[in-house]
């Protein structure tokens, strides 16, 4: 058994050759990986969301870029929405998004701004998570179709 694991642990850890060509890396090498802690309910809406750009035939990396990008100019130059966080803390889920350099920034100097701006105006903190959850509220509320989101519109089959 310790010469199994022994074996094991010297393919895994120390393999003879370099196996990076068996990952396709090709879709996603200009994004960058951003994880973010977030509430159950919006990893649902993520979840959503993903069956949503299937349904509008674009590529997940490219709607969430897109979709980050949209709601992230919204919040910039909405000064005056107002933006309240839960009381209760929750543990988020990790989620990951790939965003590109460009919204990737952007992502992180808008978030320090309204972080300070939450700071000044409740005396609290505004994570990550809290200002992701409102980009995706953004963007839910003002470009998914009405017709999807209307429950009086789906059938049983």
């Amino acid at each position: 058994m310790v010469l199994l694991v022994n074996t094991v642990n010297k393919t895994v850890n120390k393999p003879t050759k370099d196996n990076l060509e068996m990952v396709d890396r090709k879709r996603d090498k200009n994004f960058i990986r951003k994880g973010i802690r977030i509430s159950e309910e919006s990893v649902v809406v993520c979840d959503f969301l993903d069956f949503y750009a299937g349904y509008k035939g674009i590529n997940k990396f490219e709607f969430y870029n897109n979709l980050f990008n949209y709601s992230l100019k919204k919040v910039s130059t909405d000064i005056g929405y107002s933006f309240r966080k839960s009381t209760a803390a929750k543990y988020g889920i990790t989620r990951s998004f790939f965003l590109d350099k460009k919204t990737y920034n952007q992502l992180h100097k808008t978030y320090k701004k309204a972080q300070g701006l939450y700071k000044t105006l409740y005396n609290d903190y505004l994570s990550m998570g809290n200002f992701t959850e409102l980009i995706l509220y953004h963007y839910v509320v003002n470009n998914v179709e009405k017709k999807i989101l209307d429950s009086d519109n789906t059938k049983v089959i």
